[in-house]
């Protein structure tokens, strides 16, 4: 899938891929009529980048970052794909109505127009520039690891400083194309920049979280489903669950969707759990969301070619046993901290506040 898409990147589409890619590896006819009138949201080749690089860390499959076709995707999308759609050169991806379906800068779909910019075209675009910082480390690239990570500190502290409102204690979603920021609301732009971490400020993050939670019950399924995740990130705990169940109980309405199952995974595993891994540093960090006097367990969570199992008892005390070839590096956050242990391939090991 990965692949399919980076493939099918081309000059004669602007440097965009395809939007919709069947089972034969060809457009959806759907979106797709010719490479001059094709659905495309922007924000879609900074999702595949910051996509790969996660995958990279969770399968240790250098193939991600390195393979021919996804080194020239994450060349041609920092190269030519941002340059022709940045078109007031302040280095975001921004917006012409005359573009119709073919270069929509977010991935928000209701009709809005007269903007150039959106915060979660922004968020991304953060992302990608991380993840090919990646790609550059890996190449023993440094000059340009740092250039692109330079890029992204710049627009993190543009998007920090400049689209938040201290008055409404959130951050807005669009930016018009006189200067001034749009009062609308788009759920999707309010989630996305959480859910990749461009935001710092405690206080920011807070409001941003109460912000959109006031607004959840009216949020449409696809993108609900990735609060979870997102939530427990944040230590929302209460808040995570209570949304994952409902998603997750069987009379939820369009529960079929495929966000809806793969997002509840990625909650249970990534957020739940907490697993995260960082492949090149052989790093695992786990935290528990279970509560006082409850236990979360899971065998057998696929990592880097083997497996580790994971148990939490509370906040207070996690256990992980290493069944990879590799010696890991686990942080684990209990109530009464963070703690760091090595774990030998084979071991298992228990960290208690």
């Amino acid at each position: 899938m990965m692949g399919a898409f980076a493939r099918n990147i081309s000059e004669a589409k602007d440097w965009c891929s395809w939007w919709e890619i069947t089972f034969e590896g060809k457009p959806a006819p759907v979106d797709y009529s010719s490479d001059a009138d094709f659905w495309y949201n922007l924000p879609a080749n900074f999702d595949i980048m910051d996509t790969a690089s996660r995958l990279c860390d969770l399968t240790g499959d250098a193939w991600y970052l390195l393979s021919p076709e996804m080194e020239n995707f994450f060349r041609l999308t920092v190269e030519k794909y941002i340059p022709r759609w940045d078109r007031d050169g302040d280095g975001i991806v921004d917006r012409a109505d005359i573009d119709g379906r073919r270069g929509i800068a977010s991935y928000e779909e209701n009709g809005t127009t007269g903007y150039s910019a959106a915060a979660d075209a922004l968020a991304l675009e953060y992302r990608a520039y991380l993840a090919a910082a990646r790609m550059a480390s890996l190449k023993k690239e440094p000059e340009k690891a740092s250039e692109y990570l330079e890029r992204a500190d710049r627009l993190r502290e543009i998007f920090c400083r400049e689209w938040w409102t201290e008055q409404e204690a959130r951050f807005y979603e669009f930016r018009m194309k006189d200067g001034s920021f749009s009062p609308k609301q788009s759920d999707d732009n309010a989630m996305t920049p959480l859910r990749c971490g461009i935001i710092r400020d405690p206080a920011q993050i807070a409001g941003q979280i109460r912000y959109l939670l006031s607004t959840e019950p009216e949020t449409i399924v696809e993108l609900r489903s990735y609060y979870p995740a997102m939530l427990w990130k944040y230590g929302w705990d209460a808040e995570a669950m209570r949304i994952w169940l409902k998603m997750t109980a069987e009379d939820y309405k369009r529960r079929d969707y495929p966000e809806v199952s793969y997002a509840a995974v990625e909650g249970l595993f990534c957020g739940y759990m907490g697993i995260s891994a960082d492949a090149e540093k052989s790093e695992v960090r786990t935290r528990s969301a279970a509560a006082a006097g409850e236990w979360s367990e899971v065998t057998g969570f696929p990592l880097w070619g083997g497996f580790i199992d994971l148990r939490h008892e509370g906040k207070r005390k996690s256990t992980l046993t290493n069944r990879t070839e590799r010696t890991l590096s686990w942080t684990a956050e209990t109530e009464g901290g963070t703690a760091r242990r090595q774990v030998h391939a084979g071991d298992t090991i228990m960290i208690c506040d």
